[in-house]
């Protein structure tokens, strides 16, 4: 069992991935992920082990240290932080494996990555499933050891239903297409399977851990991943992301302002009018942003504390609608400090240009959709299931 580490420590860590990524961005923007240096000083710095259960030689963090881990990062660059959240993430439903498969993972000391989308193509075999399949935009899958793909399943005691099948990458095949708009750091590349045989202790039923808070078998530790509902804790980085760009954004623009000369006016940036309005327009949307943060993590913290894995679905959706708003205003946010900047911020590589690019590509990742997950939360309020076809 290894010794926890405290709160400013896993903050101290975060700054120090965060220094080092920075001279890596504009070469991570251009082959489309961060350096394997970077995944070695990462894993050399134990972040994979902060959800992990103290008993098997992580830290068990809470939601609070969670979040303050990936928006430090974030304030250096989103991608950097998009990896190192779903570095220490994705550890997170290994803890909901079978006892067998969770050792296993945890033993091998290897990062974990995986695609929810459940795609694959499953046959029966004694002890398991063979899979066959492609999955598309697999975060950080050149820095992994593992990865759950997606697939309906039907594992024996559970009725059919999206798991998460753990393959080792002797046996997938990455395929190196990403070349998106933003996020391109994350390495987020396809990942193909030809009729692999994944035994049932690598398999978890995701709506058992999504709706029931229950790991298979049923053993799980006084952990906080298992104290707050599954999803929710799940998606925490994402409004950490955001808010960690606008942090940089709003901060970036300040900088520029005040070395800003305005040649039409004759004066400084700092001295106009105009300027000062926009930049506390701006500073004060980012202390909206922080707040809606914190209001996250500690309604989480809340549920951790009292123990309460299990919420009703109002709630549950009440923080998707948290999330994508979240998302949506920093997106907005680094656009417009773009726009007040003109045409001096908007270069390829300039740090607003790409910060604006990060946090779009935040605000329309699936689980951020906002339409969707407004009218979800809206359903709630009239009694109606959170899901459009139930």
């Amino acid at each position: 069992m290894a010794t926890v580490i405290a709160h400013d420590e896993w903050v101290r860590r975060a700054h120090l991935i965060g220094e080092k990524a920075l001279p890596e961005v504009a070469e991570a923007e251009k082959t489309g992920c961060f350096s394997l240096a970077l995944r070695d000083f990462v894993h050399q710095l134990e972040m994979h082990k902060a959800l992990r259960p103290v008993q098997y030689g992580g830290s068990g963090v809470g939601a609070f240290t969670f979040s303050e881990i990936v928006r430090t990062v974030a304030n250096y660059n989103a991608s950097a932080a998009w990896l190192v959240y779903f570095v220490i993430l994705h550890e997170q439903w290994v803890a909901y494996l079978d006892e067998e498969g969770r050792q296993e993972v945890y033993a091998s000391d290897g990062l974990v990555g995986d695609i929810f989308m459940p795609l694959g193509q499953v046959e029966y075999v004694e002890g398991g499933v063979r899979l066959t399949g492609q999955w598309s935009f697999g975060s950080g899958v050149l820095w992994d050891e593992w990865m759950g793909l997606g697939a309906i399943v039907e594992v024996p005691g559970e009725d059919p239903q999206p798991c998460l099948v753990n393959v080792n990458k002797k046996d997938f095949k990455v395929i190196k297409d990403w070349n998106p708009f933003g996020l391109r750091g994350t390495g987020s590349h396809s990942v193909k399977v030809d009729d692999v045989f994944v035994p049932w202790r690598h398999v978890l039923p995701v709506l058992k851990a999504k709706n029931k808070a229950e790991p298979v078998g049923g053993h799980y530790s006084d952990e906080p991943i298992f104290k707050a509902p599954f999803m929710a804790f799940f998606c925490l980085g994402f409004p950490a992301i955001s808010t960690g760009i606008a942090q940089r954004v709003a901060s970036d623009l300040k900088t520029r302002m005040e070395g800003r000369q305005r040649i039409l006016y004759s004066m400084k940036e700092s001295e106009s009018p105009i300027a000062q309005r926009n930049l506390a327009e701006v500073l004060v949307k980012l202390d909206a942003l922080e707040a809606m943060n914190k209001r996250y993590v500690d309604q989480l913290e809340e549920w951790i504390a009292a123990d309460t894995p299990l919420v009703e679905e109002a709630e549950k959706n009440k923080m998707g609608a948290w999330r994508s708003h979240i998302s949506k205003e920093a997106s907005d946010l680094a656009f417009h400090a773009m726009n007040l900047l003109g045409a001096s911020a908007t270069g390829s590589g300039d740090p607003l240009e790409t910060a604006a690019r990060d946090a779009f590509m935040v605000y329309i990742h699936l689980g951020q959709i906002y339409e969707d997950n407004m009218m979800s939360y809206g359903r709630t309020q009239f009694g109606l299931s959170g899901h459009p076809l139930l």
